[in-house]
């Protein structure tokens, strides 16, 4: 089972490097599965109707989101959607699907979204104890978790509460590529942070002069993105049976 797992897509630059590297890095990686992070898609914050459509169009088959992913007014609708997982600790009665199963070729793959708590503001439930909820309650041939979460000790907590559980822990959130890609010692592969798919000299996608005038005055602006310059396209192929992964780190 190869899955091909894209860093989150981040606005209209993000969009426009996916499409203009998107089928190269299928052809070459020939995955079963592609599963992209839909966090930052749409303005930054969450994804529309349409773009969910655009995405389905072109072959993806799973997306998963983040902290964004009640930012927009449209959120209920947009949640309801097939094929859109939303960080699963919000709390009871929170909209949208906290995992999508697929089945391909008599196997049964699940992919969960969770949000991780250290530096981040949402009151939402613990990672780790949801976890073990899903795991008890959802039976499947392989487990891919997206892991939303700002902190890599938080991350490599969870991938050593989860090796052996899971087959892959794929870190989203901070934009920047890590260099830590590796199988943990149950098998499980793992990767702090994917990073993301975008403007490659942007302040993890926003403007640079806004991003600099922020840390010099100490002012909070709503971040507005970069919107000219070169490209980046951040991903990873997993191989669930053979246990390997591979990161795929274009820059233009």
């Amino acid at each position: 089972m190869r899955i091909l797992f894209i860093g989150d897509v981040y606005m209209e630059q993000g969009r426009k490097a996916l499409v203009k590297y998107f089928e190269t890095v299928k052809t070459n990686t020939k995955p079963n599965i592609i599963i992209l992070n839909a966090e930052n898609i749409a303005d930054g914050h969450g994804i529309t109707q349409e773009i969910y459509k655009q995405l389905m169009g072109m072959g993806i088959n799973v997306l998963t989101l983040g902290n964004h992913a009640y930012t927009r007014r449209d959120c209920a609708s947009v949640l309801e959607l097939p094929n859109i997982a939303r960080p699963a600790n919000y709390g009871i009665g929170a909209k949208g699907k906290e995992y999508i199963t697929l089945n391909y070729n008599g196997k049964t793959i699940t992919i969960i979204n969770l949000l991780g708590r250290v530096f981040m503001r949402d009151q939402i439930d613990n990672p780790f104890t949801k976890m073990d909820q899903l795991l008890e309650m959802v039976k499947s041939d392989y487990y891919i978790v997206d892991f939303h979460a700002e902190a890599t000790s938080e991350k490599y907590a969870m991938a050593n509460y989860l090796d052996g559980r899971v087959n892959a822990l794929l870190g989203t959130h901070t934009h920047v590529p890590t260099a830590d890609a590796c199988v943990f010692p149950k098998g499980m592969l793992y990767i702090s942070d994917v990073g993301m798919t975008g403007i490659k000299y942007g302040i993890i996608g926003g403007e640079i002069q806004q991003g600099i005038r922020k840390f010099l005055t100490g002012v909070p602006e709503r971040v507005i993105p970069e919107t000219t310059g070169l490209l980046q396209f951040n991903a990873v192929i997993l191989d669930l049976d053979q246990k390997k992964i591979e990161t795929i780190n274009i820059f233009e």
